[in-house]
This record gives C-alpha cells, structure tokens and sequence, in this order.
C-alpha cells in the first residue's frame, strides 16, 4: 500500500473532478451526510470565482495506491490579512479518510504552503473563507446539515487536536420546534420600538431585486464589520454569491428594517433545500431535481435563518427584536415548516445569543475553527 499527496490543478478538468467527486466515496454509508450540487461545488472552486481575485491557493489529494482518499486547499486570502492586518492563512475543503497519516500529510502540505507565503499560522476549515461555510461539526453527528452548513466525521476534529490545532473560535446552531412563540421581553421591545414614527420594516421587493441586492450587500459589510473573523465582500464577491438567491428567496421571509426610511437591518430565512439534495444522491443537476428546488417552498419541512445583521449604530435600539417579530410571525403562515434554525452565530457574539438562548435554551449544535501556530 503506497500512500502519497500530489498537488493539484485545480483548473484541470481531472483533478477538478477528482477533488469534487471524493467525499461520494467517504459519505457513502453516513445516512447523514447531504450530497451537494456538483455544479455548485464546481463553481465555488472554479478560478475565475471573484473569491480568487483577492486569494492565492493550492490545493492537494491524498492517494493510495492512485485511489483518493482526502484532500485540502491552503489559502492566503489577502483581502482578509489587509483587513485585519495579520499573518493568517487558511485551509478548507478538508475531506479524508479515517488515517492520523493522511490527516498529517495533508496538514502539513497546507502548513508549508502557508508559511511559503510568510505567513505565521493557519487557521480553518474555511471553503474558502468566513463568508463561506466554514468549520468542523464537533456534536450532535446523528442530525443532516441544513442548507449551507457543514458535516463532517468525529474523527476530524480529532486529527486536528493531534496535530496541535487549538479552538479559535466556536460557530452556534439554535433549534426551535415551529410554530413558536417569543419570549414577552422580545416583543416588548419590539412593539416599543415600532411604535416611533421613524422605525418600520418591510418585506423584499422581488420587483426591485438589483436595488435590494445593493441594500443587502451595503447592509452585509457594514453589520458585521467589528465580528471576529468577519472580511468585507467584493461587490462583485457578494453579487456572485447571492446569484441563485433570487429562485430561493421568499420575500415573506425576508424582512427589512428601516429608520427615516433608510435600511439599518435585515433578516434572512431560506427553507432547507439540503432535503432536496438528500433526495439526490448523484449531486448532479438534472429536471426532476430542478422542479424539486422550484416547489420546495411549499414541501420542506425545515427552514434556516441564514442571516441577520444590523448596522452598528443601531443595535441599542431594538432593530434585532422587530426583526425577530416579524419573521417569526410571517412563518407562522408556512404550517408545514416544523423546525427552524437559526445559525451561525459566534459563541462571543452576547448580543445574539442571549436572545436565541431565552428562546431556545442553548445552542443544540456546535461547529468549530481551528488555528495552529507555524514555526
């Protein structure tokens, strides 16, 4: 048995397909993993991704015997390292068989590439980076990822520790069993703060969606400027991201808040289209798939508050509980949405998690960076 690492082109049509196609072959018998879409994957690692414009990568596969059995991608994103004038690269994409030598000849080609770079530690999973997906599942393993959110094997997290990786920072999951109801205290201050002449709030406006695309992405980079980790998008990043957003999006659950008329908030509930993706294990793109992603909204039974941001100047005033309000009451319209998650939100973040603790008890899944010092 001969095990080796080779690095990759990505831009090779082999290689692409090799790195994209190996987590069928680790996943086949977990019935909790969720095969993404293939051409998704695809375009996220696609070269041409406004993500790359601003990083540099290399990327790796494991092999025995010629057969694949992990890979990994090394990032210096220099638009984050400009923004928080450090020396930090990344590794993501992580994906490998149960082996402690494999794990570590993976991590150690990310390690060398990233101290190549003049870089002095490495921090990670991030595919590609913080606005992405990004770290390790560390509880609750017998539950399917919703959309957008990671899933991985125990074992992953222990080869990191064995390897000297540290947490850096813990990503929270809250679940709440639909309908449900807020806490007083919530509503309080939401009805409060709605009863000022100058604060309101509104749904998305699919008639004007290249004008509320501006608003979400001036909204997005100017609401989580100060959290951990957090590197503003490119225009051009942001408007590439959220370019299947329109045929997902609900405009009923997707709320605007507004002070004299301009925007200072949002939030953002996408129904969990990873049951679709469940349904199709291939992870290839075909009509009936298609005409699944079109009718989900009236068939899933899980929904995922991806987001919810408000402009810094605005926080004291109660915007985060109107928005609460809202989209919790405009769900009650959808009956067959049974469970909600609201996710992800840094353990550090006390303004989000008190009230998503009051509402739920505590987070019921836990995701994790990792970071490394490199000598």
């Amino acid at each position: 048995m001969e095990l080796l690492i080779r690095e990759i082109n990505l831009s090779g049509k082999k290689d692409l397909n090799q790195f994209i196609n190996l987590p069928w072959s680790l996943y086949k018998n977990d019935p909790h993993w969720v095969p993404p879409l293939k051409m998704a994957v695809r375009d996220l690692l696609d070269q041409k991704h406004p993500f790359y414009k601003t990083a540099k990568v290399k990327a790796w596969l494991a092999e025995i015997d010629n057969k694949p059995v992990g890979r990994i991608m090394a990032i210096n994103n220099h638009n984050y390292n400009h923004y928080h004038k450090t020396k930090l690269g990344f590794f993501g994409f992580y994906e490998a068989i149960e082996d402690s030598k494999v794990a570590n000849l993976l991590i150690s080609a990310a390690e060398k590439f990233i101290k190549s770079e003049g870089l002095t530690s490495i921090q990670g999973p991030a595919n590609p980076g913080t606005n992405y997906e990004c770290g390790f599942l560390v509880d609750q393993y017998d539950d399917a990822p919703q959309i957008m959110m990671t899933y991985n094997p125990h074992f992953y997290n222990t080869h990191l520790e064995n390897l000297g990786f540290t947490k850096a920072m813990d990503l929270l999951a809250y679940n709440f069993s639909a309908p449900y109801e807020m806490p007083k205290i919530i509503l309080d201050v939401a009805d409060r703060l709605l009863k000022k002449a100058k604060v309101s709030y509104r749904n998305l406006n699919m008639k004007k969606w290249n004008e509320e695309l501006d608003i979400l992405f001036e909204l997005y980079n100017s609401a989580w400027d100060s959290n951990w980790g957090f590197v503003p998008m490119t225009k051009e990043e942001f408007y590439h991201t959220a370019k299947d957003l329109k045929s997902l999006a609900d405009p009923e659950l997707v709320q605007f808040a507004e002070v004299e008329g301009k925007p200072v908030g949002f939030i953002l509930t996408l129904p969990d289209l990873n049951q679709v993706f469940k349904t199709n294990p291939s992870g290839n793109l075909n009509p009936l798939v298609i005409y699944k992603i079109l009718t989900a909204k009236k068939r899933m039974n899980r929904a995922r508050v991806l987001m919810l941001g408000v402009k810094k100047e605005y926080r004291k005033m109660g915007v985060e509980a109107l928005l609460y309000k809202y989209n919790q009451q405009a769900m009650k319209k959808y009956t067959h949405i049974k469970n909600v998650e609201m996710s992800w939100i840094l353990e550090n973040n006390i303004e989000m998690n008190k009230p998503l603790i009051r509402m739920s008890g505590g987070p019921y899944k836990r995701y994790r960076l990792y970071e490394k010092a490199i000598n």
